[in-house]
């Protein structure tokens, strides 16, 4: 027999208590009888004899009532198995993920399930819980009460095999037998099965489902259009269901609602636009109203406050067209001859033009190099005769003397994206009267008729292989000039997109010549995150110091450089599940019914019961015998 409270059995001290009163109750006195009354000597002895008898009785009826309280507030049990008196350390994983916000019939899954957790575990039970964000370890229900039940959803999603090495690693001792149990709904994981047991590892699942799983979910959200304070947005949209009504969409910029469109989900999806004037950056939320998963009914967007993109051309040649080029609000534009070149000006450009040098010195490509090093570009425009180019990238600077003409377009490059509607096949090429005699074409953008390069880029560097003199080309003359130079200045600038996601590792360039710690913040929280410093631009990355969806202001101390938006990934509202031939055999349907199959395997016959209906019994006797014993 072993005793789940042993330290109860000090109790077992208070039988001194009873044997102490008995023991003063049978102090004996000397009596002198007369003579008188002697004839009832034989009777006294008798009722003497029968009192010493009672008072025998009476202190075994206590003794065995406290002996029985005390054994039964020990709780003793009989264990049928060597496995029940294995000591035994139990993990417990329970789902908070976005798509345990769904209703079950008693409310929604996660805080139902938390909230029959504390009900049902023994209050003793010592055990180790953790969901997607929080570890509680060697606890029990008592102590995390307060943080289970107020516990949020999590953006962060363990998937089932991270699930079982995170619990089994929470289960450090060797010789005890290792448990774990897994509380969720169980989505699935697109072409991976659920995952084996580990090995000594004792696995159990409670599979908790919703009584509906009707969900429409703002998927993405892009610009599709912009020209000046003009821009246009696309908003795709999905649901898992048929939705007989359209969809109403809300916009709001600057906390102010300031457009409404809605949509109708053909085949379960549907696109929706918003056109509009925007004088400033935008700091915006697109959201629905759906009785679905939360998360995903909100969609949080923000651009960059405007920069110049600061252009520095290097003239060996003609600069005119180039002039006429960069002339917007949207340039700092420098152009300077080739003999005038200030070094110090390179650092602090976003891209550089080489436009025909006759020569390009060590110390000058040296400045190049670091500039592309640094995420800077670079536009090489070769001269006929000409040196030192082999130092930034482009050799074997000689040209075949004979003509070419440009005749096909890559109109899947970035340079590219938005000019053409659709692919010109009679469009005016420019031509040109001599060509490089080598060129490398890992990245071509424009080709010859005869399939070899005319611009190619390769990493930030765009390459010429002819100079666009007038004399030996018309493309200046060519329409393509225009978005080819314009959009290489244009991408040039590290772009910010409309917003990142949560929980990935993001690459976020911003754009400042302010020395200083950048930090991202919110209303209520701020984070100083990794950052590298760069001569024009910061690029900051992002992890899973982030947690909550929103927009965040990038400030140098208190000074506002920028805003960024994070929102929640979209894969928790796939809402597809496991089966239950896919879960395996070790499934129950609720707590209930695992801690009911639990205590049934455990194989123990617990005796407190018996013992509290012992004391009572001679507690009974006790007073029987003060009633019925002369």
């Amino acid at each position: 027999m072993l005793f789940k409270n042993p330290i109860i059995l000090y109790g077992l001290f208070f039988l001194i208590v009873p044997i102490i009163v008995h023991l003063f109750q049978l102090r004996k006195f000397n009596k002198v009888s007369f003579t008188n009354v002697a004839f009832l000597q034989p009777l006294i002895t008798t009722t003497r004899k029968s009192r010493l008898l009672k008072k025998w009785l009476i202190l075994l009826a206590r003794c065995a009532a406290v002996t029985c309280m005390v054994l039964a507030f020990a709780q003793p049990v009989v264990p049928e198995s060597h496995a029940t008196t294995q000591e035994k350390q139990t993990a417990i994983y329970l789902d908070n993920s976005y798509s345990m916000e769904l209703k079950g019939k008693n409310g929604a899954l996660y805080k139902n399930a938390a909230t029959q957790l504390l009900e049902k575990l023994p209050a003793d039970k010592v055990f180790t819980l953790f969901t997607n964000d929080n570890v509680f370890t060697n606890t029990n229900k008592q102590k995390i009460t307060n943080e289970l039940l107020s516990n949020n959803y999590s953006t962060q999603v363990l998937s089932f095999d991270q699930v079982q090495l995170k619990a089994a690693s929470l289960l450090q001792n060797k010789n005890a037998a290792k448990e774990i149990i897994l509380i969720s709904d169980f989505q699935k994981n697109p072409g991976k099965p659920f995952p084996e047991p580990l090995q000594n590892v004792t696995r159990e699942l409670v599979k908790v489902a919703p009584q509906e799983i009707n969900n429409i979910s703002i998927d993405t959200v892009f610009i599709m259009s912009q020209s000046g304070k003009n821009i246009k947005i696309q908003v795709e949209l999905s649901a898992n269901y048929k939705v007989g009504q359209p969809v109403t969409l809300s916009f709001e910029n600057n906390t102010i609602l300031i457009a409404k469109t809605s949509v109708l989900l053909e085949n379960q999806s549907g696109t929706a636009h918003f056109e509009m004037e925007i004088d400033e950056p935008i700091d915006g939320k697109i959201f629905i109203d759906d009785n679905g998963i939360s998360m995903d009914n909100e969609l949080f967007i923000s651009t960059p406050n405007k920069q110049k993109i600061n252009v520095l051309s290097i003239n060996g040649s003609d600069s005119n067209f180039l002039d006429r080029l960069y002339t917007g609000d949207e340039f700092e534009y420098i152009s300077v001859a080739e003999r005038d070149i200030n070094y110090n000006l390179i650092k602090n450009q976003n891209i550089v033009i080489l436009n025909e040098l006759t020569d390009i010195p060590i110390s000058l490509s040296n400045e190049l190099n670091k500039l592309t090093a640094s995420g800077g570009y670079l536009v090489v425009i070769p001269a006929q005769n000409s040196s030192g180019y082999q130092h930034i990238g482009l050799g074997g600077l000689e040209y075949n003397g004979f003509s070419k003409k440009v005749t096909e377009i890559n109109f899947n490059h970035p340079l590219f994206k938005g000019v053409f509607n659709k692919q010109v096949s009679n469009f005016q090429y420019p031509n040109v009267t001599s060509v490089l005699k080598t060129t490398n074409a890992m990245d071509p953008i424009l080709k010859y008729d005869d399939g070899s390069s005319f611009l190619y880029k390769d990493n930030t560097t765009y390459f010429f292989t002819t100079s666009l003199n007038l004399e030996n080309s018309n493309f200046q003359n060519s329409p393509l000039i225009v978005p080819v130079f314009y959009n290489m200045a244009v991408h040039a600038l590290p772009i910010s997109q409309l917003y990142y996601e949560l929980d990935e590792r993001n690459n976020i360039a911003v754009n400042t010549n302010q020395n200083g710690i950048l930090s991202l913040a919110n209303d209520s929280f701020e984070v100083i995150p990794r950052q590298q410093a760069f001569d024009s631009y910061v690029l900051i990355a992002t992890g899973d110091e982030l947690f909550k969806p929103g927009t965040y202001m990038v400030k140098i101390k208190e000074q506002k450089i920028s805003k960024l938006s994070f929102n929640n990934k979209r894969q928790e509202n796939k809402l597809v599940y496991y089966s239950t031939a896919d879960l395996g055999k070790d499934l129950s349907e609720s707590i209930d019914e695992l801690l009911y199959k639990l205590t049934k395997e455990e194989n123990v016959l617990s005796l407190w019961r018996y013992f509290v209906m012992g004391a009572l019994f001679f507690l009974i006797c006790e007073l029987l015998i003060l009633k019925f014993v002369k």
